[in-house]
């Protein structure tokens, strides 16, 4: 069974971020409604990447396709380094 849209994003922006990071800031915007695991409409793999980075800072955005290329979802979040 793959996870929920929401979880794979966060999964994708917390890889993202790196282990030393904790979440200050989770925004995700729904694409298209009725795409998701456990729709039956297909599976859905999510990617995240740094925007950019402070000293204290990540700041990092993912989204999530489907097979097809379809945008099923974006996310961004700000993460604190614990480790500075």
């Amino acid at each position: 069974m793959t996870q929920p849209l929401t979880l794979q994003l966060e999964d994708a922006l917390r890889q993202a971020a790196g282990a030393d990071a904790a979440p200050v800031s989770l925004t995700i915007d729904y694409a298209k409604t009725g795409v998701g695991a456990g729709t039956g409409a297909g599976a859905v793999s999510a990617r995240g990447w740094i925007e950019r980075a402070t000293r204290s800072l990540v700041f990092a955005q993912a989204e999530a396709r489907t097979a097809d290329g379809i945008l099923a979802g974006a996310a961004s979040g700000v993460f604190r380094r614990v480790n500075v």
